[in-house]
């Protein structure tokens, strides 16, 4: 096994506290990079394309999300003059979803 093994360990054995005083012992750019990856892991967690549950300016984490990609939305803009979203209902145990479309 590599280094990483017995540092995945010691995360495994701490608490919340020591994780936190722990990252703020590190430099600024360290903790960057753990942000990233943190980010990053949940995107890829929840499903999400480009690590978001759904991506865009709009904070959707509470609600759940069952699409399997983005394909056909185009990409969000970085400075939206309002914020808006896009749903869908799905009834999964009526036959395509529910008549009600």
């Amino acid at each position: 096994m590599g280094s990483g093994a017995s540092s995945q360990e010691g995360v495994k054995a701490a608490s919340k506290e020591e994780l936190a005083a722990a990252f703020k012992d590190l430099p600024a750019e360290q903790q960057a990079k753990v942000k990233e990856a943190l980010a990053a892991a949940s995107g890829a967690a929840s499903g999400g394309a480009g690590g978001a549950a759904c991506p865009g300016p709009v904070d959707c984490s509470c609600i759940t999300t069952v699409a399997k990609d983005y394909k056909g939305l185009c990409d969000q803009p970085k400075e939206p003059k309002f914020k808006g979203a896009l749903c869908q209902i799905y009834v999964r145990s009526a036959p395509y979803g529910g008549s009600d479309k």
